[in-house]
């Protein structure tokens, strides 16, 4: 008969919150060589200069000088929702003093040629993708959001919700939302009526952290209300002033009663792909892996002679709609890259000429030149 208790590992408070062997391994590594004395903690929403923590309890804390400067360099590099980061007591204040690292994030591509990109979320497993059954569905805006999570590191699943509002048509949603989403668990459900509520959570498992992506018809809300068994997240009516605007601006760590944990983040209205382009590989597995059959190594798949990709379109294996999506996203990503290189170089000759400047002037003190 065996003797040792259930589980081997002796509980954390912060276990609730996701707290795992990975954290606690990049939390060492930071609290061994400070001089302070850290404590972990996870940040449930993120304000200019400071953030909301939870050590279980919830505190506000400042940004310690070395984060704020971190931050001023690389906007993305600045504590985010769903965080795990290192903190200290000063008085009676809380102060972040390192952003541990990272691991699945959600990112907004800076629009602009020199703009950064934003970190919405943070170490995140899992991102439900949701798909309203009676809008569409939107094909090219789900490849879009497949890519944006493959790219970041998390897992993407997929929701088709308001299933009741189909009609006849649910299965033909459901087969298009699967035929785009290789790779990925396709989950049809109604906040409604209930169905495939219990097959959803059952993926819901404890310690793991989950972002809900779709467009505000999708019924986000309503689905993690009706998971949760009683009401987490405001809906929609609640949440919008006259114009239709989100008036509420604090994002959440919700947790669900299954143990699971939703980071509420704004909506995501644009989705650029990312310059990281195995996001876009990973969606397009299915034309990828024609693309691989083709005799010319550089077949750009369109009228090339023994190009698989033509192949299995004439056979009805491939939609063609699916290629020119395809296309347009690698375009996009490629694009993307170049950008963000642009940014890194121009940020580069930046510091360089005010490393120079310091240089001129700490020579210029040196020789006396006191005016």
């Amino acid at each position: 008969m065996s003797t040792h208790c259930l589980s081997s590992t002796p509980s954390h408070p912060l276990d609730a919150l996701g707290w795992n062997a990975r954290v606690e391994a990049a939390f060492d590594a930071v609290a061994l060589s400070s001089e302070h004395v850290l404590l972990p903690a996870r940040v449930s929403a993120a304000r200019r200069g400071g953030a909301e923590i939870r050590l279980p309890g919830v505190r506000d804390a400042a940004f310690a000088p070395a984060v704020r400067r971190a931050a001023h360099t690389d906007p993305a590099a600045a504590p985010c929702s769903g965080d795990w980061v290192a903190v200290r007591r000063s008085g009676d204040d809380w102060l972040v003093e390192a952003v541990l690292e990272r691991a699945g994030t959600l990112v907004r591509q800076g629009v602009a040629k020199d703009s950064h990109d934003q970190v919405l979320a943070a170490n995140v497993d899992y991102v439900l993708i949701c798909e309203a059954a009676d809008q569409g569905p939107n094909m090219g805006r789900l490849e879009r959001f497949l890519s944006l999570v493959w790219a970041g590191g998390a897992t993407p699943v997929v929701a088709v919700t308001k299933a009741e509002l189909a009609g006849e048509r649910l299965p033909e949603v459901v087969e298009l939302v699967e035929s785009v989403s290789s790779g990925t668990d396709v989950y049809t459900v109604s906040a409604h009526t209930g169905q495939g509520l219990d097959a959803l959570a059952a993926r819901l498992r404890p310690g793991t952290t989950w972002v809900l992506l779709g467009t505000s018809g999708a019924g986000k809300s309503s689905l993690v209300n009706a998971v949760a068994g009683h009401s987490l997240m405001d809906t929609g009516e609640i949440r919008q002033d006259k114009r239709g605007r989100h008036t509420t601006t604090h994002r959440q760590l919700l947790a669900l009663p299954g143990g699971a944990l939703v980071l509420d983040i704004p909506g995501v209205r644009r989705i650029d792909v990312p310059g990281d382009g195995s996001g876009v590989d990973r969606t397009f597995a299915d034309v990828l892996a024609h693309a691989e059959e083709c005799r010319f190594r550089d077949c750009s798949h369109d009228t090339e002679p023994g190009c698989a990709v033509q192949a299995a379109i004439d056979e009805g294996e491939l939609d063609a709609r699916r290629l020119a999506r395809w296309n347009r996203l690698r375009r996009e990503s490629e694009w993307n890259r170049s950008r963000g290189d642009h940014r890194v170089r121009e940020e580069r000759k930046r510091q360089g000429k005010a490393l120079d400047k310091a240089a001129r002037d700490a020579g210029r003190r040196k020789r006396g030149h006191h005016h």
